[in-house]
């Protein structure tokens, strides 16, 4: 893993940066979210780190590593959305402000191992997630602004990096299998619904001065993009619930290696986006 810091502007562009404006409302409004995620998972890896890595330094590392990446993530997904809080979405800083209430209290009233089975069910729902966008999504990154497309690609395409460091620290604490199925069936509905949330709120502004015939026709977009991705990531996932469970074993795809690769470059990265190799002109 490598901490990577890409010249990508994301306080630039377009916040519809799509052709398909419901992909991306959608996806800006889960960037809302991520911060306030990120720093619990921080917070959470911190601790393990400090309290059961004493016989493991290659987790210790892992875990340095992890917290690093993140750190760069909400501090980029800070700068982008910025404009969507200036605009005084309604909603949206009342979501987050629960948001983080849910997750601080979580975090205080919650045993260390509930709370590290929800960030790896957090991260194995990134890593499938970060799949479906390299995938099965080109005509939706198909000449699109290169400043909000290539914060997604960078941030999922490390998520996808660093699918085992979670797991690796709920084995470090815990192992229960219950115990990660629960954390990770709860993740699934607690930052599911926050994102959803949010995604709504950002849409709604976004279709706020449509007729009533374009709010339905965007509606039933945004539909459509939901249940597409359910059906991809869905049946996948599903093999996160075995007993024997490890990410390790998912191996990196050739697209998201290539994009690692393009994103650990110094060079900006701004002129384009190009899914195939995700590196500038």
């Amino acid at each position: 893993m490598y901490v990577r810091a890409p010249d990508i502007q994301p306080d630039e562009g377009k916040l519809v940066w799509s052709k398909i404006p419901e992909f991306s409302m959608a996806y800006n409004g889960y960037s809302v979210v991520i911060p306030y995620v990120e720093y619990y998972l921080n917070s959470i890896m911190n601790k393990v780190k400090s309290e059961h890595c004493d016989g493991d330094p290659e987790l210790k590392e892992s875990l340095s590593t992890f917290v690093k990446q993140e750190i760069n993530h909400s501090k980029y997904h800070v700068r982008f959305n910025k404009r969507m809080f200036d605009a005084e979405i309604e909603g949206l800083k009342p979501l987050v402000d629960q948001l983080s209430a849910d997750l601080k209290k979580q975090r205080e009233t919650r045993s260390l191992a509930f709370n590290v089975a929800y960030c790896a069910g957090f991260e194995c729902i990134a890593t499938y997630d970060a799949r479906y966008l390299y995938e099965e999504c080109d005509e939706f990154f198909e000449g699109a602004d290169p400043h909000g497309a290539n914060l997604l690609l960078w941030h999922v395409a490390e998520e996808f990096e660093h699918r085992t460091v979670c797991h690796d620290a709920f084995g470090a604490v815990s192992g229960n299998y219950f115990i990660r199925i629960y954390g990770l069936v709860y993740a699934f509905w607690h930052v599911g619904a926050a994102f959803l949330q949010a995604e709504r709120l950002v849409l709604d502004h976004y279709c706020k001065d449509m007729s009533d015939e374009e709010k339905k026709q965007s509606a039933r977009r945004s539909r459509s993009l939901f249940w597409r991705q359910i059906r991809y990531v869905a049946p996948r996932m599903l093999k996160i619930f075995l007993p024997g469970y490890n990410p390790a074993k998912l191996t990196v795809p050739p697209r998201i290696q290539d994009a690692l690769n393009a994103f650990r470059s110094e060079e900006p990265i701004r002129a384009r986006v190009d899914l195939k190799v995700a590196q500038a002109a």
